[in-house]
């Protein structure tokens, strides 16, 4: 009698044990790419080309439309300033789309959005140019790496 309850109880927990397991391969299959990442510091040229921006998210964002994260647009060498903030999103036909209100604008006014083409891109993201309604003029280019983002100045 007490091996039959000790084998039924051994028989649920290795059922319930290796359903457990299941979902969470099936989970961890499941999810999508990492687009850009909350772990990574982004660099912009700036002005004066410095690559001192940077942008920093709170969260992961995923090959998935909806999937969003709030920003911080800032210059550590310059925290008193304070920072930026916006959100980046994907949207539908694997584009991103960044928003923030530029310093100096009064409240009530619309942010700037800029949109971003990954199509063509290996995951995750190192480099991206987010573009102003298309415009080649006023774009913010976004790299994963300081040193990549201190060579592009070079190349214009």
């Amino acid at each position: 009698m007490v091996t039959n309850i000790t084998s039924k109880k051994l028989l649920i927990i290795s059922l319930l044990l290796s359903i457990v397991i299941s979902i969470f391969l099936v989970y961890k299959n499941v999810q999508p790419s990492v687009l850009l990442s909350k772990d990574v510091t982004y660099y912009l040229p700036g002005q004066q080309n410095n690559c001192l921006w940077i942008i920093k998210l709170d969260n992961n964002i995923r090959n998935r439309p909806g999937s969003n994260s709030e920003i911080k647009i800032g210059i550590p060498q310059a925290q008193k300033m304070g920072y930026l903030a916006g959100r980046i999103e994907v949207g539908r036909d694997n584009t991103l789309i960044l928003a923030f209100n530029p310093p100096g604008v009064k409240p009530g006014r619309p942010p700037v959005v800029m949109t971003a083409d990954y199509s063509i891109q290996d995951l995750p993201i190192k480099s991206i140019r987010f573009r102003w309604t298309q415009s080649s003029l006023v774009t913010i280019l976004l790299f994963e790496d300081k040193e990549i983002c201190l060579s592009s100045r070079a190349r214009k």
